[in-house]
C-alpha cells in the first residue's frame, strides 16, 4: 500500500485526526456512494500526526462493518497500518456496496438507532427520503454478471482443471457459492464466461516496430473460460519476455555493454491482465479484449470504459471496484491475485525508478493501459535496423546471410546497417571468417 497522504479530503478521502465515532457515518457513506478511504492519524490540512494504539482502532473499524453496518459490508472493506515518519496511521479502503442502502447503527444517549448515510463532497450526512428511494433503485439493478445468461447448456471442464491445478475443490455443488448459478438454479453470465462455450475473445498481437504498420510477428486468438484465456495470455508473455532478471534502470557496463535488465516488471504484467479480465465490460457483442506488443511497449485494451460511479483518480488511488466482482472473486481463489482493487498502484510503483512511465487512457467505452518497456530499443533506429533488431531478439546471434535474407536487401546494405548498429552499441560482431555472427549487446530476446 502507498506511504504517502493524498493532498486533501475530497468525495473518496476523509482525515481523522483520532478515532471518532463519527466515523461510522462515513464508512456508510462511502458503502452507498462510490466508495473511499479514512485515514486515522491525519489532520484537516493532510499533516501525519499519527495514532497511539492502532490495533484497536482497526478492531473497532472491523467491528463496525462487519456487525454494526446494514446489511453487513464483509469483503467490502480492507484495514492497513502504515508507518509514516515514525508514526501510526490506520487506512480504511471501504468499496461502493452492491446492497444499498446501507445503514449504520449510531447511539444516541441512552438508544440506538439505524441511519443511513451518503456523500457529497468531502463531508457525510443523513439521506432524506427521496435519497434512499435512489438507493433502493440502485441497489436493485442487478449486476450484469449475475444475470441469468440466455445460454444454459454450459460445461466447466477447463474450469475444474484449473482449480484441481490451484489445489481447490470444485464440483457441481459449488455453482451456486462461487456465482455460476443463481437461486433459482439458472446459470448466470459469469456462469458462461467461466465455461467452455465462452464466446468472448482476447487477442495477443506482437509487432516488431512500435505501430500495427510494422511487420507482425504473430497474431494469437483465445475464446473459451476466460480463466484458461488468462492463463495462455500470461504464459505467452512469459515466453516472449523476461520478466526475472534484475529491475533498475539502464546503465552501461565498463565494456559498453548494457547490463542486463527485465523487459517488463512482472507484477505489473499481471495486475495489467487482471484488470483487463475484472474489468472487462463482457456485455459488449462478443466482448474482445487484446493485448498488443511493440517494440518499445505493451497496450492492454478492454471494452466497457470505467464502472459506474469510478473515476480514474480513484483507479490511481487503488480504489476500485472490479465490474464482474464475482469473476474478479475466482480469479483470487485460483491465486491469480492476492486482493483487487489496487492493481493500478502496484503497476505504478514498479516504474517509479525509470524515467518512463505507464499510461492509463479512461475513455467512454474502453480502457487502455501501456506499460512502457524497461529495455528500450533507441528510438532514433532506421526501420532497417530496427529489423535486424527484432530478429536478433527472436534467434539470438546470426550470421550475414541469415540477416540479410531477413531483410532482403543487398550485401553492401546489411554490412553498412550492421556497422551502424554497432557504432550505437547496440549490435556487437562475433567472431571471424564464416564463423562471423552479429548478437544484441542489449537483453532482449
Amino acid at each position: 500500500m502507498e506511504q504517502t497522504i493524498p493532498p486533501a479530503e475530497c468525495s473518496i478521502i476523509s482525515f481523522e485526526r483520532e478515532w471518532t465515532e463519527t466515523a461510522r457515518e462515513t464508512f456508510c457513506a462511502f458503502l452507498n456512494s462510490h466508495g473511499g478511504r479514512v485515514y486515522f492519524g491525519v489532520s484537516e490540512d493532510a499533516s501525519v500526526l499519527g495514532v497511539e494504539e492502532p490495533n484497536e482502532i482497526a478492531r473497532k473499524v472491523n467491528s463496525i462493518l462487519k456487525f454494526e453496518m446494514h446489511p453487513s459490508a464483509e469483503g467490502y472493506f480492507q484495514t492497513n497500518t502504515l508507518k509514516i515518519k515514525d508514526k501510526h496511521v490506520v487506512v480504511v479502503t471501504v468499496l461502493e456496496g452492491y446492497r444499498p442502502p446501507y445503514y449504520v447503527t449510531i447511539n444516541k444517549g441512552n438508544e440506538k438507532d439505524r441511519l443511513c448515510y451518503v456523500r457529497q463532497g468531502s463531508s457525510s450526512y443523513e439521506a432524506n427520503d427521496n435519497e434512499i428511494r435512489n438507493l433502493y433503485h440502485k441497489g436493485n439493478r442487478l449486476p450484469y454478471e449475475q444475470r441469468a445468461s440466455a445460454n444454459q447448456n454450459l460445461t466447466f471442464l477447463a474450469l475444474a482443471d484449473y482449480f484441481k491445478k490451484a489445489n481447490v475443490q470444485f464440483d457441481e455443488g459449488k455453482y451456486q457459492t462461487l456465482g455460476l448459478k443463481d437461486l433459482n438454479g439458472f446459470f448466470t453470465n459469469v456462469g458462461l464466461w467461466l465455461s467452455d462455450q465462452c464466446t468472448a475473445e482476447t487477442r495477443a498481437g506482437f509487432f516488431l516496430g512500435n505501430t500495427k504498420a510494422s511487420e507482425s510477428d504473430g497474431i494469437h486468438t483465445f475464446s473459451g473460460c476466460v480463466i484458461e484465456q488468462f492463463c495462455k495470455i500470461r504464459d505467452l508473455l512469459s515466453n516472449r519476455f523476461d520478466f526475472k532478471k534484475k529491475i533498475e534502470p539502464n546503465t552501461l557496463s565498463s565494456e559498453g555493454y548494457r547490463n542486463e535488465i527485465a523487459d517488463y516488471p512482472e507484477l505489473a504484467i499481471r495486475e495489467a491482465l487482471i484488470n483487463l479480465f475484472a474489468h472487462r465490460d463482457y456485455s459488449f457483442e462478443n466482448a474482445l479484449a487484446t493485448v498488443t506488443s511493440f517494440s518499445d511497449r505493451l497496450e492492454f485494451i478492454s471494452l466497457g470504459g470505467l464502472p459506474q460511479g469510478v473515476t480514474k483518480e480513484m483507479m490511481l488511488l487503488g480504489i476500485s471496484v472490479p465490474r464482474n466482482k464475482t469473476l474478479a472473486d475466482i480469479l483470487m481463489r485460483l491465486s491469480a491475485m492476492e486482493r483487487y482493487g489496487i492493481g493500478i498502484p502496484t503497476i505504478f510503483v514498479s516504474y517509479e525508478n525509470f524515467s518512463f512511465k505507464p499510461t492509463l487512457v479512461c475513455a467512454h467505452e474502453y480502457i487502455k493501459l501501456d506499460l512502457p518497456r524497461l529495455q528500450q530499443i533507441p528510438s532514433d533506429l532506421t526501420e532497417r535496423e530496427r529489423a535486424i533488431v527484432s530478429y536478433l531478439k527472436q534467434n539470438g546471434a546470426s550470421s550475414r546471410k541469415q540477416l540479410q535474407d531477413f531483410v532482403k536487401v543487398s550485401y553492401g546494405t546489411v554490412i553498412n546497417t550492421l556497422r551502424s548498429l554497432e557504432a550505437k552499441k547496440i549490435v556487437v560482431k562475433q567472431g571471424a571468417g564464416r564463423d562471423t555472427k552479429y548478437a544484441l549487446t542489449i537483453s532482449l530476446r
